[in-house]
C-alpha cells in the first residue's frame, strides 16, 4: 500500500470517528467513499488508483536533472561537478527500481586509484544510479563506486 493511499484511509478513519462522537454511525466503506468525493473523485477505487498513479510518476521522476550541480564520492574521492546527460534505463525484468544513466563533469580531476605509484584521475565520468543516487548495476543493485550527496 502506498503512502498517499494510507494518508487517506487515515483520514476515512477520522472522519469516521468524528461522525461517531456525534452520533453519526458511518462504515468504513462509506467514509472512504465520502472522503473520495471530498478529493473530487467519483468513488474509492478511482482515487486509489489516481493515488498509485501519482506514486508511480513520483518514483519514476529521477534524483537529479540535467544541468544540477551534483556533489558525492565517486570511488572514494569527493567531487562537484555539473550533471551532463540523464537517461532512464529499462534493463532487467530483474531491476529493483528505477535506473538513469547519468554523465557527470567534474569541476576538477578526481582521483580514482588508490595507488601511490601512479596517478588516476577523471574528470567526466558515466555511471548508472538509483533514485537515492547511488551507482547501481544494471539489477538496480548499488556497486559501491559513486553516490550522489542529494539535497
Amino acid at each position: 500500500m502506498t503512502d498517499l493511499i494510507t494518508q487517506m484511509k487515515g483520514r476515512a478513519k477520522r472522519l469516521r470517528t468524528y461522525l461517531s462522537d456525534l452520533g453519526h454511525t458511518l462504515s468504513h466503506a462509506q467514509s472512504l467513499e465520502a472522503i473520495s468525493k471530498e478529493e473530487g473523485c467519483r468513488d474509492w477505487n478511482t482515487l486509489s488508483a489516481q493515488l498509485r498513479q501519482q506514486e508511480i510518476v513520483h518514483d519514476n521522476r529521477p534524483p537529479i536533472q540535467v544541468g544540477d550541480r551534483a556533489r558525492g564520492t565517486y570511488r572514494g574521492s569527493d567531487f562537484e561537478g555539473t550533471v551532463l546527460a540523464l537517461e532512464r534505463t529499462d534493463g532487467s525484468a530483474k531491476q529493483l527500481g528505477p535506473v538513469w544513466r547519468i554523465k557527470i563533469q567534474f569541476d576538477g580531476p578526481v582521483r580514482v586509484g588508490t595507488s601511490e605509484h601512479m596517478n588516476l584521475t577523471r574528470q567526466r565520468v558515466r555511471a548508472m544510479i538509483d533514485r537515492e543516487g547511488r551507482s547501481v548495476n544494471l539489477k538496480g543493485v548499488p556497486d559501491g563506486f559513486m553516490q550522489l550527496d542529494l539535497p
